[in-house]
């Protein structure tokens, strides 16, 4: 037989045993969710800063101007940039529109009276990247005046925080060549053009959302919403979709850059009947010609005026490389149809 203490002792005891294994499994389980916090978050972090930091121009593209370049892709290595060649350009100093950046960029004025086009490069690249200036030279060649430039953060124009905030705050930079061109240099709303590569392609089409006096603009490789580049970045890298959310908050936590804050499917909203062309390889591995796919879906739908052209087997901004007639054909007959 058991007394009465000795039960008491015996209930006491098992008691306590309850309560530091209840206490055990709580802290197990506090630790856990902290640990999943800290990976969640600090993965998102570390994730954010490794996608938006800027480097260094690639070192091939440093003697690049005008006058003189090589392109340095190695698909397209024996493409003859001579003929996209322009002698004549200055180089000029004029701020963003958020006013608190000086932006660095080459203007070259074929005729007075012309109309003109702002180039804005793609992630990774400059003013003297190849496509630009491939570009430049087809518009110039053809009549056009012609304004490219760094964006913010990159090669010659001033730095902020050294990350991209994938357009959201760089189509401030483009609207800062926009006004720079009716401001300073006298043109007429109905005589500016828009030009984009890549990333540049996109913050194009958030600036010509943003400023309704926009006449045109003309795309190559765009994307449509940051929410899938973000997405299809993290896939790209062999890592988990569930730091989505943690990459794009760490990004306006750390640095003060909304992602979301704007997205190129704005200028389809807010087209307005003024004319968007886009071209988009369909064999683009980095940014998906299903991008292109989405904005022409959306047009349709609300009756903007865009026009796609999406060549077969072409991979990323690689159409003015494979099928450069055509696409300087285009690209001058948009801009001549488009601009005053």
């Amino acid at each position: 037989m058991v007394s009465e203490n000795e039960f008491r002792i015996y209930t006491k005891k098992h008691k306590r045993r309850l309560i530091m294994k209840r206490r055990f499994w709580i802290t197990v389980a506090v630790t856990i969710i902290i640990l999943a916090t800290l990976v969640y978050f600090g993965g998102g972090y570390y994730i954010y800063y490794r996608l938006s930091k800027i480097g260094p121009a690639p070192a091939d593209t440093l003697a690049n101007n005008p006058s003189s370049f090589k392109v340095g892709y190695s698909e397209y290595a024996g493409f003859d940039p001579v003929p996209y060649e322009v002698s004549s350009y200055e180089a000029i100093k004029f701020p963003s529109r958020q006013g608190n950046i000086s932006l660095s960029g080459w203007y070259i004025e074929i005729a007075p009276a012309a109309p003109v086009v702002i180039i804005t490069h793609g992630s990774g690249a400059s003013k003297k990247d190849a496509n630009v200036l491939i570009a430049a030279g087809m518009l110039a060649h053809n009549g056009f005046n012609v304004l490219m430039f760094d964006l913010r953060n990159y090669g010659e124009s001033d730095k902020d925080n050294g990350h991209t905030s994938a357009g959201n705050k760089e189509y401030q930079d483009v609207l800062g060549a926009w006004d720079y061109l009716v401001n300073v240099k006298g043109y007429r709303p109905d005589q500016v053009g828009l030009y984009g590569i890549s990333l540049g392609g996109a913050t194009t089409l958030i600036a010509f959302a943003e400023e309704p006096r926009v006449a045109a603009a003309f795309v190559d490789s765009p994307f449509a919403k940051m929410s899938e580049i973000v997405k299809n970045e993290l896939k790209r890298h062999h890592l988990p979709a569930f730091f989505e959310t943690p990459v794009i908050l760490m990004g306006q936590l750390t640095t003060g850059d909304n992602l979301l804050a704007h997205n190129p499917t704005d200028a389809i909203n807010l087209d307005n009947g003024r004319p968007i062309f886009i071209v988009h390889g369909t064999a683009d591995t980095r940014v998906s010609v299903n991008q292109t796919r989405e904005l022409a879906a959306l047009a349709q739908a609300n009756g903007a005026n865009l026009s796609v052209w999406m060549p077969e087997g072409v991979g990323h901004v690689g159409a003015m490389f494979v099928f450069t007639n055509q696409y300087e054909q285009t690209l001058v007959s948009f801009f001549k149809a488009a601009l005053k």
